[in-house]
């Protein structure tokens, strides 16, 4: 018994292995076939990323230049300024007294000397009725005494005494008139009543303001200029003032150049006498004045925007100089000395010529000898 059960162990063992011996042979021509694919797929690849590598070999980049030529350049000195006037008076009453009557609303054209304000005055003219009095009656008597002395009689002492009489009351019959003027509250200058700080009834005196004239057709822009542009600015320098609160510029020319440097700021005044006859430039609006302090017709000018510095602080541009192939540059760092700017660009005074194709913007990405294709910019 124990014979048959070896020999079916042995049977079975035998055929196990013959089934695994097959399984291992397909296993293997399956290991063949996919690294078969494999080595395909990577010959493919290869051609593909060879292709792909010619193709970003010929590929050259586009960008944008400036073509250097000459250009008209005008400079400026930019500085805040503000409107002032010459006819923005404070009026002042010079006697002491309530207002009795005010004779112009704000708003109101008044003219040179016509009365604004009229103080109480009943006290002081009281005074004149007196001295009036006195003086009818010293009139009088020195008339009297004076035909008596043409007729050789009576003393010369009475008939002095009745003219020094006669005399002192008319000075001081005077003198009362002329304090009497001043309870009239004059206009100073021809202009608008702007404004008015007093009311009827309300006590005014002397080196109070009671009012305000303005004149505003003569105006001047005034500003703080540095010490450092003194060589550049005279009588006669061309401005621009422009004033963007009411969207207007004017053109002018500098009137008055100051003879004194403030000691704190070191800075000098000018003005610009300007005509308003729209009345738009009010005292205190405040200007920006442009000076022109250089002008040429002809210039190298770039914008800084294309003009770099290495590591030596030098200023550079990338010029771009044609190669044998057609429409294909070399990028050439190329030094350059600059002078003034304004607004963005700035003048080139040696390094580049007229003619000279320069990088734009997109060569703060470039290294010198790389090829690049270009598109002018006019």
């Amino acid at each position: 018994m124990k014979k048959y059960i070896i020999l079916i162990s042995l049977l079975t063992l035998a055929m196990a292995c013959k089934h695994e011996k097959k399984i291992e042979g397909n296993l293997q021509q399956q290991k063949v076939q996919i690294q078969k694919q494999i080595d395909s797929l990577h010959n493919i690849l290869e051609k593909i990323n060879e292709q792909l590598g010619e193709t970003q070999a010929k590929e050259i980049p586009s960008i944008s230049a400036v073509k250097v030529k000459p250009q008209a350049f005008t400079h400026f000195i930019e500085l805040q300024g503000n409107i002032d006037t010459d006819g923005n008076v404070m009026v002042v009453p010079e006697a002491m007294g309530s207002v009795k009557k005010i004779y112009k609303n704000e708003g109101d054209r008044v003219r040179k000397g016509e009365i604004i304000i009229l103080l109480d005055d009943a006290v002081l003219r009281n005074q004149i009725s007196e001295v009036q009095t006195q003086y009818s009656l010293a009139k009088t008597a020195y008339e009297r005494q004076k035909r008596l002395w043409e007729q050789k009689i009576g003393s010369e002492m009475a008939f002095l005494q009745a003219q020094t009489k006669k005399n002192a009351l008319t000075n001081k019959l005077n003198t009362l008139r002329s304090q009497l003027a001043k309870f009239k509250v004059k206009s100073p200058i021809s202009g608008t009543l702007d404004d008015l700080m007093i009311k009827e009834g309300e006590m005014a005196a002397p080196q109070r303001p009671v009012a305000r004239v303005v004149n505003l057709d003569k105006v001047y822009a005034q500003a703080d200029v540095s010490e450092k542009y003194l060589p550049k600015i005279k009588k006669g320098t061309p401005v621009i003032i422009e004033f963007p609160e009411i969207s207007s510029s004017v053109q002018a020319r500098i009137n008055y150049v100051g003879n004194f440097i403030h000691p704190q700021n070191r800075t000098f005044k000018i003005r610009v006498n300007l005509k308003n006859t729209k009345g738009e430039l009010k005292p205190n609006l405040t200007g920006n004045i442009k000076i022109k302090d250089y002008e040429t017709a002809k210039a190298l000018v770039l914008p800084w925007s294309i003009v770099q510095q290495d590591r030596e602080g030098n200023n550079f541009v990338f010029v771009l100089e044609p190669t044998k192939e057609t429409d294909v540059y070399k990028v050439v760092k190329k030094i350059v000395q600059t002078g003034l700017d304004y607004k963005g660009n700035v003048v080139i005074t040696s390094g580049i010529k007229e003619g000279d194709l320069i990088a734009g913007e997109a060569a703060r990405g470039l290294t010198e000898g790389d090829l690049v294709k270009i598109e002018i910019n006019k």
